[in-house]
């Protein structure tokens, strides 16, 4: 009687829950489950996802993509969709899977694939519900599992499970599950974790990465086949393994040699001759991203780039090497988690813990750090790859190394305005930008780009200050070697000069800080991995017959998080302000938030609410 009661309230408990979903949600993930078995290093995978679909803005995920390549096959696609009363009422047809190649953004030609469908029901709500099996010979990764359909889309219940026969050990990382088993069974051990996740993490500013703080499960065999044997019993044997896996690929053709050498007659300072060589490969490549190989993890040899003037990060950074090794110069294969936020490394379990290949270059008295699919200059470190740990390939002396921080200085962003008062409310501004860090990079890219229209809507999109309307974009030059781009424009706008009666007011052009959430509201930690720096120069000119009644005085913020400071001048007939923001690189707990925000929101506030009072002359 007990039992029956306790199923009875559960049962309702699960109805109640389903029924509030559907009123709030667009859908709700209530089950996925994942089963992994290895048997004799062979690997196979299913895995399955009960999807609840409540209105129509939750059919995005009735379209369902599978990723599948030479190496990770994809068979048994079973989907049918239940009403809401549990009823079936379609069924996946062998027909209704499609295949396509991946083929992405930036890419030639690719050995990865998809298959898809989409399966959906023309009734609120309704359930569907999909599985499909992959198999693997060859893999580095057991699973990498996050129970997920997307950050604002709760997870009811989750479980993943690992069938490996007890001689294939294997090492393992969790975060945000709710439970964890082990159990013997015969010949195997049997891993369990159970997860759910109630989608309320959101996309804050300056976040650190998402999916630190989400459900996950990462598993990793210890030893493993991918095309050679390798072990990740520490870094050094994965760094071994990886070494031996590109060993052979540095030839080169003497055409190639013979070039570089002919580039590097008479200079005898090593940086200048790898500058020559950077920039070589800079013009004679271009970048494409190839998954092919083995699995995409086996660079393509320096002869491939060589005839055909293309490849990828791993392909383009083997060539560069080949180049450099030809006349002496030493050099090695480094991996690092690329872009923003930074990724940090966890050394405590050995893995592949990289997206991105660069070249190090351990020149005299400095190290260098070469992106061989950037267009950047010559030893700038962009906000790709700057401030994080790089894994340095030299077989068991395999190594981290930190690759440098960006300045301050090297990210400083400057404007010089001219503001003028053309009628009741509107003025008209001439802005001479010059931008450093992630804006130079944009900017610097779009120079090389060759479709003009739509660099000028990027520009507008992005570097225009929100609140005016671009009349004319005078220029935007990169200088070669040059490590900042300038813009200059003329744009008009209403809400700087304010006309009441016989007075008009001067409002302040503000900094764009970035939308901080409030700390009641804010969920996750601050993470800043570079300074943003920014100076103005705002020449505001009086108009003619009035003066100057109010103008406010020099001010000044200190914070461990960064600075803030104003002053103003009245030089013949205009107003010049000059005003720097300092917001310092660093990682804030969300207990310092509230200190943090406080220093934000000073800012903010004093930049709103600042103005200068214009009166009438009387004559």
């Amino acid at each position: 009687m007990r039992s029956s009661l306790l199923l009875l309230c559960f049962i309702l408990s699960l109805f109640f829950q389903n029924t509030l979903y559907a009123q709030r949600l667009d859908a709700v993930l209530l089950n996925q489950k994942t089963s992994v078995v290895l048997k004799k290093n062979n690997l196979s995978r299913i895995s399955s996802f009960e999807i609840l679909i409540n209105n129509r803005d939750g059919e995005e995920f009735t379209e369902v993509t599978i990723p599948f390549s030479s190496l990770l096959k994809v068979t048994n696609i079973k989907a049918y969709i239940k009403d809401k009363n549990g009823e079936i009422v379609k069924k996946l047809k062998k027909s209704d899977i499609s295949e396509r190649s991946s083929f992405s953004s930036g890419s030639f030609y690719e050995d990865e694939f998809v298959k898809e469908f989409k399966l959906k029901h023309n009734v609120y709500p309704y359930t569907l519900f999909y599985e499909y099996e992959e198999t693997e010979d060859q893999f580095v990764y057991v699973e990498h599992w996050i129970p997920l359909l997307d950050l604002d889309i709760p997870t009811l219940n989750a479980e993943l499970e690992v069938l490996a026969e007890k001689n294939i050990k294997l090492t393992y990382k969790n975060s945000f599950v709710s439970s964890f088993s082990l159990d013997s069974i015969e010949d195997d051990y049997r891993y369990r974790w159970k997860a759910n996740y109630d989608g309320s993490i959101e996309n804050e500013v300056f976040a650190p990465p998402l999916l630190n703080h989400v459900p996950s499960v990462q598993v990793v065999p210890q030893k493993f086949k991918f095309e050679i044997k390798g072990s990740f019993d520490s870094w050094e044997t994965y760094g071994s393994w990886q070494d031996e896996l590109i060993a052979g690929l540095f030839e080169v053709p003497e055409n190639d040699v013979k070039t570089i050498e002919r580039l590097i007659n008479g200079i005898e300072d090593e940086k200048a001759r790898i500058k020559i060589i950077y920039q070589y490969v800079q013009n004679e490549t271009r970048y494409i991203n190839i998954s092919l190989e083995t699995g995409g993890l086996k660079p393509y040899p320096a002869s491939y780039v060589s005839q055909n003037h293309y490849g990828d990060c791993k392909a383009l950074s083997v060539y560069f090497m080949a180049l450099l090794k030809s006349v002496g110069i030493e050099c090695y294969y480094a991996k690092l988690a690329a872009g923003n936020p930074i990724e940090e490394i966890d050394h405590s379990l050995p893995s592949m813990q990289s997206n991105h290949i660069v070249v190090c270059v351990p020149a005299k008295n400095d190290t260098l750090w070469l992106d061989c699919t950037s267009d950047n200059p010559f030893e700038y470190i962009g906000t790709f790859i700057q401030n994080r740990e790089a894994f340095v390939i030299n077989g068991e002396k395999s190594y981290f190394s930190k690759i440098p921080a960006l300045t301050k200085e090297q990210v400083l962003c400057e404007r010089h305005v001219n503001f003028e008062h053309v009628t009741r409310n509107e003025c008209k501004a001439e802005f001479f930008n010059t931008y450093r860090g992630d804006d130079f990079e944009l900017l610097h890219n779009l120079i090389s780009s060759t479709n003009e229209n739509d660099n000028l809507e990027i520009v507008r999109e992005h570097l225009i200050v929100r609140g005016f309307e671009p009349i004319e974009i005078i220029n935007h030059q990169s200088v070669q070697d040059s490590v900042k781009a300038e813009l200059s424009y003329s744009a008009k706008s209403n809400s700087l000069y304010e006309k009441y009666g016989n007075d008009i007011i001067i409002r302040l052009l503000p900094f764009d800080i970035g939308n901080f959430d409030s700390p009641s509201y804010r969920v996750l930690p601050v993470q800043i991995d570079y300074p943003v720096y920014k100076k103005d120069e705002l020449n505001y000119k009086i108009p003619a017959s009035y003066i100057a009644s109010k103008i406010p005085e020099y001010k000044s913020i200190e914070s461990k998080y960064g600075s803030y400071s104003i002053q103003v001048q009245k030089v013949d007939d205009k107003f010049k302000i000059l005003k720097t923001f300092l917001l310092n690189s660093g990682k804030y707990p969300i207990s310092e938030y509230q200190a943090f925000y406080s220093f934000i929101n000073e800012i903010v506030e004093f930049e709103n609410k600042f103005y200068i009072n214009l009166s009438k002359k009387s004559f």
